[in-house]
C-alpha cells in the first residue's frame, strides 16, 4: 500500500517527502530499563517553499514579553499541529495523525544537494502527543488511546468519560385508566354492578401524587353515590390522588335523574 505523508502546522502545509519519531528508554549493559519513556521528538523533510520563514520565526520566537510565563518556559513559543498520513494520494483516504500540542521546535536544517535539491528537515518537541491519532471522533481527547505527556506541557484537558445515555425521567402527571371491583376485590364491569351494591372505583394514575382528578363514570343505567352525596350527571369532582392506585367506595343508585348529553 502506498503512503502519503502531510504536516499542518503554523498555518501551513507541506507534502513531505520522509518522517520519522522516536522514543526511547535508556538501559543498562544487561538491556534492563533504566529510565523514564523518553524521546517522542519527530522530524519532518519537505522541499522548500515559499513561506518557510514561518519557521524560522517559530524557531527564533520566544515569550519574554509575557511576565506570566517564568523562566525557561518564556524561552520558546509553542504550536499545535500533526502529520496526516493518506492512502495512496493526497485525496486519499485518510489512515491516522500524529497529532501533537504544545509543540517547540527544536531543530531547523535546510541542506542543499546537487543531486537530490534542496531540502528542508524540522524537528519537532511536542509535550503532549497522540500516536496514530484516529480522526473518528469530534472531540480530540477521545480520538487516540496512546497519549504521551511530559511535565512541561502547558494545555493539557482531563479526557471525557464516556457515560451510558440516561433518558430525561418523565415526572409529568398522568391519568391511566379506571375500573370498578368488588367487595372481594375482584374486578368487575360496569355493565354488571346491580342497584344498591357498594363497588370501589380504582382509579389508576402516574406521576399524579397530591393532584386532583375529574372522571365521568358515564352509566346510563345507574347513578352513584359517594359520601352520601348524588353524583350529579355521574361526574366525580376534585378527587384527591393518593397514589399510582386511588380507590374510592361508591354506592350505585336507581338512576333518577335526568342526564345532559
Amino acid at each position: 500500500m502506498n503512503i502519503k505523508a502531510k504536516l499542518f502546522v503554523c498555518g501551513e502545509e507541506r507534502e513531505l517527502i520522509a518522517t520519522s519519531l522516536n522514543y526511547i528508554r535508556l538501559t543498562d549493559w544487561n538491556g534492563k530499563p533504566t529510565s523514564a519513556l523518553m524521546g517522542g521528538t519527530f522530524t519532518v523533510t519537505f522541499k522548500p517553499e515559499m513561506y518557510d520563514d514561518t519557521f524560522i520565526e517559530w524557531i527564533i520566537a520566544d515569550r519574554k514579553d509575557n511576565k506570566k510565563i517564568r523562566h525557561p518556559f518564556n524561552l520558546y513559543l509553542l504550536r499545535d499541529g500533526k502529520v496526516v498520513f493518506y492512502e495512496d494520494d493526497f485525496d486519499g483516504v485518510e489512515l491516522f495523525q500524529y497529532n501533537f500540542q504544545d509543540g517547540v521546535l527544536i531543530n531547523y536544517h535546510e541542506v542543499f544537494d546537487n543531486q537530490k535539491g534542496m531540502q528542508v528537515t524540522l524537528t519537532i518537541s511536542p509535550a503532549m502527543q497522540d500516536y496514530r491519532f484516529f480522526n473518528n471522533s469530534t472531540d480530540w481527547r477521545r480520538k487516540s488511546r496512546t497519549r504521551y505527556i511530559k511535565p512541561w506541557q502547558e494545555s493539557f484537558i482531563s479526557p471525557i468519560e464516556d457515560t451510558p445515555y440516561k433518558a430525561k425521567e418523565d415526572i409529568m402527571p398522568r391519568f391511566k385508566r379506571y375500573f370498578f371491583e368488588n367487595k372481594n376485590g375482584e374486578r368487575i364491569q360496569q355493565d354488571d354492578i346491580e342497584i344498591n351494591e357498594k363497588v370501589i372505583l380504582v382509579i389508576e394514575t402516574e406521576n399524579a401524587e397530591g393532584e386532583t382528578i375529574t372522571i365521568d363514570l358515564k352509566d346510563d343505567n345507574l347513578n352513584y353515590k359517594y359520601q352520601n352525596k348524588v353524583l350529579e350527571n355521574d361526574i366525580l369532582k376534585n378527587v384527591s390522588i393518593t397514589g399510582k392506585q386511588t380507590k374510592l367506595e361508591l354506592i350505585a343508585i336507581e338512576e333518577k335523574v335526568n342526564k345532559n348529553d
